[in-house]
């Protein structure tokens, strides 16, 4: 029987696991290394990381659904020496946290994280006025927003109030103002929370063709961009797919809209309530020298546009139902532009009216007949006290005054049966003389006691 060899037993119980081990570890180490180089050449660039991006916000320059890819951010203290990493001004950064979390879950979407624009970092003064964004104290042109002058302040950052960016984080907003929801709702982001960046100096190439000219960004400060011509067209097409009517454009309306909205901002009071002010949207309209049945008002504060306005309407709580409402067949629209809190300011007011046929059921108008039918059968009892000369002159005061107040009555009921008949809303005067009707019935009553007596 043949002698197992020494050294091929050495080699089964002892080189191969060792072999096994050290390759084990010779592909660990060239798998970290292939990991870290690809780790790192994302870092600087050279590779990307296809990030997913959804929604409207960084309109023009990303896309509103897609992937984009972007730079890997890292926070590391050995890593940073080696590959020094920095966000600045102007870069795109992809970040997440439990605020950014909780409004994604909010609106249904993927907590993929919020994709922003940094506009200030630790140590600048960054304050919002008059739909500009003013960077220590100077104004910045900002090529690559949707429109210009369209950045408000929001529940964090409020317009004409001028903030401190916090050492170890960044203000960021999104390219298109308007519906971007960013540091004016979040506030300043961490910088310990950005995951992803795009820098600025790499963003021309990739991006530019998407950007305006902002040379004349300038140009229309403390000015109304509003169209409302484009306005009323937009709102009437819409209408018009709802199978409602045109809204026809009332000059009167559009005064009464002015005088409401100096109030609005002369009072800082935008409930059409006017309880500061006491000047009603009734009250302009009768400034203005106009009347109707139905009428409404809605204010908005902010630089819109036409376009803008009608998008931001259409969404807004209440809005939608307001200009849509089958009633209203005339509309005037104001933008008036002052100074609320000492911060420049746009409030855009709507004045909408309309006229809806009163319907007076049989009843009402009946009602007012059998009230004169009542009043003609004392009437000639009353007429012909004046034929009985002695008594006639004893009581002549309280005897013209009865007859005077039963007349009155008579021929007031008349007219509004009139009106009602037309199917037409009783006047002004007319509603008061039902009111004082009240106080005319006792006075004849009390008359006519004193006179039976």
């Amino acid at each position: 029987m043949p002698k197992k060899n020494k050294k091929s037993i050495f080699e089964i119980v002892v080189a191969w696991p060792f072999r096994i081990i050290f390759f084990v570890i010779r592909v660990s180490l060239l798998t970290g290394i292939i990991i870290g180089g690809w780790y790192m050449l994302q870092t600087v660039g050279i590779l990307t990381v296809n990030v997913p991006v959804t929604g409207a916000s960084m309109l023009p320059t990303l896309p509103e659904e897609g992937y984009v890819g972007f730079q890997r951010y890292y926070q590391n203290e050995i890593l940073e020496k080696v590959l020094p990493q920095s966000v600045q001004k102007g870069d795109i950064v992809v970040f997440e946290n439990e605020r950014t979390h909780k409004e994604l879950k909010e609106q249904n979407k993927e907590s993929t994280g919020f994709v922003k624009r940094v506009i200030a970092i630790e140590g600048d003064a960054v304050e919002i006025k008059d739909g500009l964004v003013y960077v220590n104290g100077q104004k910045t042109p900002e090529k690559y927003t949707l429109k210009p002058r369209s950045t408000f302040g929001g529940t964090e950052i409020q317009d004409c109030r001028s903030i401190k960016v916090e050492k170890g984080k960044v203000f960021v907003l999104g390219d298109n103002r308007k519906i971007s929801m960013d540091s004016r709702q979040i506030g300043l982001v961490p910088i310990a929370d950005i995951l992803f960046y795009i820098p600025f100096e790499k963003q021309t190439d990739r991006f530019g063709k998407n950007w305006r000219d902002p040379s004349h960004d300038f140009d229309t400060e403390h000015e109304s961009l509003f169209d409302t011509k484009l306005f009323i067209q937009l709102l009437n097409n819409e209408r018009i797919k709802q199978n409602l009517n045109k809204l026809q454009y009332q000059p009167k309306l559009e005064k009464s809209a002015h005088l409401r909205a100096e109030k609005m901002l002369e009072f800082d009071e935008f409930d059409s309530k006017a309880i500061k002010s006491g000047y009603t949207m009734k009250r302009a309209m009768s400034d203005a020298g106009y009347s109707n049945i139905v009428y409404g008002e809605f204010p908005m504060l902010g630089y819109y546009d036409a376009q803008e306005l009608f998008d931001a309407f259409l969404v807004q709580p209440g809005a939608r139902e307001f200009l849509l409402n089958e009633d209203y067949d005339e509309i005037g629209v104001s933008t008036f532009v002052g100074e609320l809190n000492e911060c420049p300011v746009q409030v855009v007011v709507q004045h909408l009216a309309g006229y809806v046929p009163p319907n007076y059921g049989a009843g009402e108008i009946q009602n007012f007949k059998d009230a004169i039918s009542k009043m003609q059968d004392v009437q000639p009892g009353w007429q012909r006290l004046e034929s009985f000369e002695e008594f006639y002159q004893e009581h002549k005061s309280d005897v013209d005054r009865i007859n005077e107040i039963i007349a009155i009555r008579i021929s007031r009921f008349e007219k509004i049966i009139n009106q009602m008949e037309a199917n037409k809303w009783l006047t002004e005067e007319q509603n008061q003389w039902i009111k004082n009707d009240i106080q005319l019935s006792q006075e004849q009553n009390a008359i006519a006691d004193k006179l039976n007596k």
